[in-house]
Formats: C-alpha cells, structure tokens, sequence
C-alpha cells in the first residue's frame, strides 16, 4: 500500500503531465491527520498555503450554511422563498413556493443562467461581474414559472445564487460574513473568504487557461452564493473534518444533513450541494468544478475516514470540454476509491 504521499502524487501525475505549467495543491485527512502537498509538473510548486477561487465548490458551502440555519432552527428546509423575500421583490405566487431544498437539489425548476444576464455590460473576461444586484432584482420581479415546482434534475447555477441570497436575507447579513460567522469561524477556517484580503492577496493565484493563458478574476456581486468563495487545500481539510465528523457536535449533525441523497439525476444522486456515488459498495460525497480559470475537487468517504482536497489554476482543454470532462475529478474520486475498505 502506497503512503498518503505516494498516492497523491501517483494518482495527479496524469494530470500534471497534461498540465504541466499548472500549480496543483493536493490534501488528504485520513483518520485526522492531514497532508497537503504544492505540485507542478514544471517549474516550482506553489505554496501549500495557496489561494484558490473554488468556482462552482462554493455551491457546497451555501448548502452547508442552509443546513447550518436548519439546525439553528432560522428556518426549514421547506421553508419557501416567499418567507425570505419580499413580495415587491418576487411577485409570482407560483416562484414563491419554491423553496430552500429545491433549490439546494437543483428541483427547483429556474434556469442554469440569468435569462437577463446579457443585460449586463458585456465583458467576457469577467462574465458575471457586471450583473448587479439591480438586474437579479430585474430577474426575480419578472419571473414566472410555467409550472409548480419540483422539477426534474437540472443544475442551476442561478438557483444556487438564489438560495445563497434568501440565505443572507434571513441572517441579516451578506453572504460572505453569514458564511464566515455562522461556518468558517467554528470550523477554524481563516482562509475561506467571499472577498480576499489584504493579507490572502500575495498567496493567491490567477486563474490560466488550459494552455497557461492568464485569466481575469471572475466576480459574482449578485450570485456569490453560486461562485465566489476562496479557499486553500488547509482550510477545505479542515471542513472536511467536521463533515467526516469532527468538530462541534452542532456543525457535524449539521453537516451530515447535507449528505443524504434526495435527488437521482441520472449518473449519480445529489444531496444538498454535494454529489453522492456508490464507489466499490461504499457511498462517496464529492463535488467537481471547472470556473473562472481554476479547476478543483472535494470530496470525502465516510467508511474510510477520508477526505481528498484538490485544486489547481489551470482551466480545462476544449478536446475535456467536449467530452463533458472535469480534470480533476477522475484522480479524486481514484483516491478516494483506492483508501475505500474491500466490499
């Protein structure tokens, strides 16, 4: 059996080797103890401390923060928009009775985009840092469902902005202090962040293309529920911990709310933010992401003890794109897979 180090950097070659100006950060808790590991197949490795946007892995801390306000008793999971926000603000009676779960399940029924999002000053290289606050307002008045939710399976990155949104109203703050007072400061993650900081800001990265193309911050002032966190490899360990369940007894039973599959869309089952596979006859936990120039992976097994963090700057090839591929979801989940015990 390989060491954890070993296994990290057996199973990230074929990625490195593909990538190779990208800068990789590599964690594994197992049973408690952590490794983190900076990798490059050329040129120096970054810093294990390096910030990363996570992109489309923010949708699992938005649903953890539900799960967090359901166990603080702020609210239900059936709890429907039209407690949260106001009716001058979501008019449709139909829309208002969407609530917290559908959206945290992708059941709610509203779009993956903002239908109004080419409202916004063009600027591709940042395209969803000129939808403002006052456009998603725009969209929420105008929108009027066809018909009643659940609804059949389907991603919605809007829908995440939406839940990350009623989240913040209920709190009576903006979703990054909410996710930072109510999440990040119990679980000991300084790093996690809606908005880096002055001292963050010499370990972050830029994102690049596939080819090494430096890529332009994205921003998300009106959906940062849906993208906007930033993280390092430490701080990810650490939340998974308390989802292995390590921490305060609140945040873990909480946490663990998050994991149960409620949703079959087909290849896997989604719980609330997470995906949930069956791996050699044992359920595994993860998410992927490709967003903004960043590629990364989380994900954890319950029966193995195990939680696998990986997260790199470098955007996916075209020839990936195609073939519906994300980078580093196949060396996670092979990690992952390799500590599982025998069926």
């Amino acid at each position: 059996m390989p060491t954890p180090s070993e296994l990290l950097l057996a199973e990230t070659r074929r990625y490195l080797r593909g990538y190779r100006s990208a800068s990789l950060c590599a964690g594994l808790t197992l049973q408690g103890a952590h490794l983190v590991q900076g990798l490059r197949g050329k040129g120096p490795p970054p810093r294990e401390d390096a910030v990363f946007s996570l992109g489309a892995l923010t949708e699992v801390f938005t649903a953890a923060l539900l799960a967090v306000m359901v166990g603080r008793q702020d609210l239900r999971l059936d709890t429907p928009l039209s407690e949260l926000i106001p009716r001058a603000l979501l008019v449709d009676e139909v829309a208002g009775r969407i609530t917290l779960e559908q959206l945290a399940t992708h059941t709610s029924g509203l779009p993956h985009l903002p239908p109004n999002l080419g409202a916004a000053a063009q600027n591709p290289e940042d395209p969803f840092g000129r939808y403002s606050a006052g456009l998603f307002g725009e969209f929420l008045r105008g929108y009027h469902p066809e018909r009643p939710s659940p609804r059949p399976p389907a991603e919605s990155f809007l829908g995440m902005g939406v839940l990350g949104h009623a989240l913040s109203r209920r709190a009576g703050l903006n979703y990054g202090h909410a996710l930072r007072d109510l999440l990040c400061k119990p679980l000991g993650m300084v790093d996690t962040t809606a908005r880096v900081s002055d001292e963050q800001a010499p370990r972050l990265l830029s994102g690049h293309t596939a080819r090494g193309r430096p890529v332009a911050p994205w921003t998300f002032p009106a959906l940062p529920g849906a993208g906007a966190l930033h993280s390092t490899a430490g701080d990810l360990l650490r939340f998974l911990d308390a989802n292995l369940g390590r921490g305060e007894p609140g945040l873990v039973r909480a946490l663990k709310l998050t994991h149960a599959p409620r949703v079959d869309s087909g290849r896997v089952r989604w719980g609330l933010g997470w995906n949930v596979s069956q791996v050699r006859g044992h359920a595994v936990v993860w998410r992927s992401s490709v967003m903004g120039g960043f590629v990364g992976f989380l994900g954890f097994a319950p029966a193995a003890d195990v939680g696998v963090v990986l997260l790199a700057d470098h955007g996916w090839s075209l020839f990936a794109a195609l073939r519906g591929r994300v980078p580093l979801e196949a060396p996670g989940l092979a990690i992952l897979s390799r500590l599982l015990p025998l069926p």
